[in-house]
């Protein structure tokens, strides 16, 4: 099986960019990847993860009582996101 040039770039940079993000979460310079759903609506379009959520490929990781804040995986987002542009 060979992959064409282009695709071949993209898996690369998806698996530098996740690589680098457990990076930092793993040198404590990121305490943790969690982000608000506001935040996840802001940097990765509110459609995308509002699809994702619905249909099982996006999980919540917690709802804080309260003001019911809720919390995704950056990680989780960053992944979702390439794998939609291979």
């Amino acid at each position: 099986m060979e992959i064409e040039e282009n695709k071949l770039k993209m898996m690369l940079n998806a698996s530098a960019e996740i690589g680098a993000l457990n990076a930092l979460i793993k040198a404590g310079i990121m305490i943790n990847d969690e982000i608000s759903q506001r935040e996840a609506y802001r940097r990765f379009g509110e459609g995308k993860v509002k699809f994702w959520k619905h249909t099982g490929r996006l999980k919540i990781v917690k709802i804080k009582e309260g003001n019911s804040k809720v919390t995704y995986s950056l990680k989780e987002l960053v992944t979702l996101t390439h794998l939609e542009t291979i």
